[in-house]
């Protein structure tokens, strides 16, 4: 493991933490493959959110929870810029990292080593990132519909090329079965969620939150379809030979053109990375499949002459 790396535990004894520091220091090892340049700190805590946004809070907000986190969330990358550059920050939940201190053939070690390995990928794809657009992360800020469009779009690669790379400590998990069965729950609810909160809208013009609430479901589901594609990249597998249910009800669904446009996308896109990535027109073919996505459930992002955002309900 690099030298640099400060690994900071709060929570255990001296001799349960110099355990999770070897364990650490080992799985960080075992990837040799990933580049972990920038990876200044991992700091294990059971103050999660709050150390989360005690780290962002005095940097520039359009970097704090970069990776959101949520009730499930056992890890997160943190890009902080400082004067030069940016440093990236891994950031584990106290009561998960107990895990790796199970012997390595079980079933909870599994899977701890297989979520750790996601996190260093993302920190691989994000030192990749960087090199190409730290100018622009510097001083580029999104406008009018790009605002929301060019980030998922971001997000959705990133969460796709993580579990690409990490596809392979997920052989000995169910999260690839798993992450396809909650996609098909996600996509009925999505649908029903959606047509219930817009049709409550338009009654009541006054409910943005419900206008926010539908962007932040496509945005979920499409963050899920995204996971979902990377293991099966990663893997070499069809839908339906990972879960053929699963498959079935996608095929059917009205998420079928988008999954097979991200498909397609991803494809492409991991066809030149990361030597081929020059600027963010990497992500403008993604961006027009999400934003026609959005007008498919009923959203419409304009903007006025001054690239302010407008959102319109059809």
């Amino acid at each position: 493991m690099k030298n640099d790396i400060s690994i900071k535990i709060n929570g255990f004894s001296e001799e349960i933490s110099l355990q999770i520091v070897d364990k650490l220091k080992k799985i960080i090892n075992e990837f040799t493959t990933l580049d972990f340049r920038r990876l200044k700190n991992i700091i294990i805590t059971s103050n999660f959110e709050q150390d989360i946004d005690k780290l962002t809070t005095n940097n520039q907000t359009r970097f704090k929870n970069r990776y959101k986190t949520s009730s499930d969330t056992y890890a997160s990358v943190l890009t902080i810029p400082n004067k030069t550059d940016f440093e990236l920050i891994l950031i584990i939940k106290s009561d998960f990292i107990k895990n790796l201190l199970e012997d390595n053939k079980d079933q909870g070690y599994k899977n701890a080593l297989h979520i750790i390995n996601h996190e260093l990928a993302h920190i691989h794809d994000n030192n990749k990132k960087i090199d190409v657009f730290k100018d622009l992360m510097k001083t580029n800020s999104y406008k009018g519909k790009d605002s929301i469009i060019y980030p998922m779009a971001e997000t959705c690669w990133s969460e796709y090329i993580a579990n690409y790379l990490s596809s392979p400590s997920a052989l000995n998990t169910d999260y690839p079965k798993i992450m396809a069965k909650a996609l098909t729950i996600k996509i009925k609810e999505t649908s029903f969620n959606i047509k219930t909160e817009l049709t409550a809208y338009k009654i009541n013009k006054n409910r943005e939150d419900l206008v926010e609430s539908c962007i932040e479901q496509v945005e979920s589901l499409l963050k899920n379809a995204s996971y979902l594609l990377g293991y099966l990249h990663g893997l070499n597998i069809s839908l339906e030979e990972l879960d053929y249910e699963s498959d079935y009800i996608l095929e059917t669904s009205y998420f079928k053109d988008i999954w097979e446009a991200l498909q397609s996308e991803f494809y492409s896109i991991g066809n030149i990375y990361p030597n081929g990535f020059i600027n963010l027109s990497i992500y403008k073919n993604l961006t027009f499949y999400i934003e026609a996505f959005y007008n498919q459930m009923g959203i419409v992002f304009d903007e006025n002459e001054k690239e302010k955002l407008k959102i319109h309900i059809m």
